[in-house]
């Protein structure tokens, strides 16, 4: 009688089962703070300082550069059942991208977004 009951156990935990996983990706970095960039005044220092070094730099020309801001974090749970598998996934995403001209801002863009998502694979 226990062998029935603990093989029945064990086939459920081997039929059902589930994975949590988290993830970041970049710096954190203030969102609220971009109402302090002022396009033509702010400089490459005053960025550097309010946000910190930038995820990346890329040269664009002789006088322009581009600085990416990014932070990307969340969480996936995986459940898994008999013939299918029900994955969930939470975080959100930031990202500050900054066009320099001659070392001060001549444009940016800022955008943040929940990645809420739930996918079933059969």
């Amino acid at each position: 009688m226990k062998k029935g009951i603990f093989a029945i156990a064990l086939s459920l935990t081997i039929l059902f089962g589930c994975a949590t996983s988290t993830y970041s990706v970049g710096t954190d970095f203030p969102v609220e703070k971009a109402s302090e960039i002022e396009k033509g005044k702010t400089t490459a220092s005053e960025l550097a300082q309010i946000f910190g070094e930038p995820y990346s730099k890329s040269v664009i020309s002789e006088n322009e550069e581009k600085w990416l801001y990014f932070y990307s974090a969340g969480t996936a749970k995986a459940q898994s059942y008999i013939v299918t598998m029900d994955v969930k996934t939470t975080g959100n995403q930031k990202t500050l991208d900054v066009l320099l001209k001659d070392g001060v801002v001549a444009n940016y863009t800022i955008t943040q977004n929940n990645n809420p998502s739930s996918i079933k694979v059969n």
